[in-house]
């Protein structure tokens, strides 16, 4: 996956454990590095808001931590974005006794 690849605003619904359905927007502004900053996401339904930044990249999947979260965001263990063959993003997010994933697209 190149660096600049994710550069765009990205949405699309994604789906909690706990049957609860959620539109979220992610922004990347700049090519990814690890340890930097990937981009700002927003939940307007729970809310909560904040940064990705990038830990680990796995082949075609992106490990991140959310930081400067606003909001009632809830603390997660693992959050993940995955490049899919179709061009969309897998974004999956887990916690303690449950998981929230969906696919994001490019927005026009």
């Amino acid at each position: 996956m190149k660096p600049d690849s994710l550069l765009g605003v990205w949405s699309g619904t994604i789906h909690n454990s706990n049957g609860w359905d959620m539109k979220m927007t992610l922004s990347v502004m700049q090519p990814f590095q690890i340890g930097m900053t990937l981009g700002i996401f927003d939940i307007p339904l729970m809310p909560c808001s904040g940064a990705f930044r990038l830990v680990a990249i796995r082949g075609e999947t992106l490990e991140l931590a959310a930081q400067n979260l606003q909001g009632e965001c809830r603390p997660t263990d693992l959050e993940t974005l995955e490049l899919l063959p179709d061009g969309t993003l897998l974004y999956v997010s887990k916690g303690h006794n449950w998981e929230t994933q969906g696919v994001l697209s490019r927005a026009s």
